[in-house]
């Protein structure tokens, strides 16, 4: 009973009773977790919010082209003024993002009897066209090609910043992503597209 009374052992035994108390108190604990985990949920939140507006982007950039080169190959002439509305017409298709550094560049491809493509005529929005008898602005694959008939290749370019992309460039490479769009159509009268 002797020990029971010494204060010695009471104080011990309140702090042990504290401290037990104290590890089974578990009110502070979601408010550390949350603490800990903000920054990751934040950063995750940011990723997916970069992601998205750069998925969205591609799908824009991808039906700039093939909308581009589908209204080319519907007509069997098309004038100067009429491309250049076209073009502008097809880069609204980026709205709401900024089209400052959005790049169309349309060819109409000749192919000789080799299989050899190489420009006809060329026009474009914000960028330099092709000149005639240079090559397309990309390969055309092999089994598209015929003889004597012409396609319509179109190339997007797109380079987009993002509040992000700086804080992802040490992930990505790069300060902004980098979108290309590509779409090749038959002429749908005749086998030729002229210029007027």
């Amino acid at each position: 009973m002797a020990r029971t009374n010494d204060p010695d052992h009471r104080q011990l035994k309140r702090r042990e009773s504290g401290i037990r108390r104290l590890l089974a108190d578990r009110k502070g604990q979601s408010a550390i977790e949350f603490t800990l985990l903000l920054p990751l949920m934040a950063l995750l939140f940011a990723g997916t919010v970069d992601l998205g507006e750069g998925l969205m982007v591609k799908r824009k950039i991808n039906q700039i082209a093939e909308v581009a080169s589908d209204i080319v190959s519907q007509e069997a002439s098309w004038s100067n003024a009429e491309l250049n509305t076209l073009l502008q017409g097809t880069a609204s298709i980026l709205i709401p993002f900024d089209s400052t550094a959005l790049a169309i560049q349309v060819a109409v491809i000749d192919f000789d009897a080799a299989g050899k493509a190489t420009v006809n005529w060329s026009t474009a929005y914000q960028t330099n066209a092709k000149v005639a008898g240079d090559p397309p602005p990309f390969e055309v694959p092999t089994d598209l090609i015929e003889s004597n008939v012409q396609l319509v290749g179109v190339q997007v370019d797109y380079a987009m910043t993002t509040p992000f992309t700086s804080f992802f460039s040490s992930i990505t490479g790069s300060g902004q992503y980098s979108f290309v769009g590509k779409a090749i159509s038959r002429p749908r009268v005749g086998d030729k597209i002229t210029r007027k």
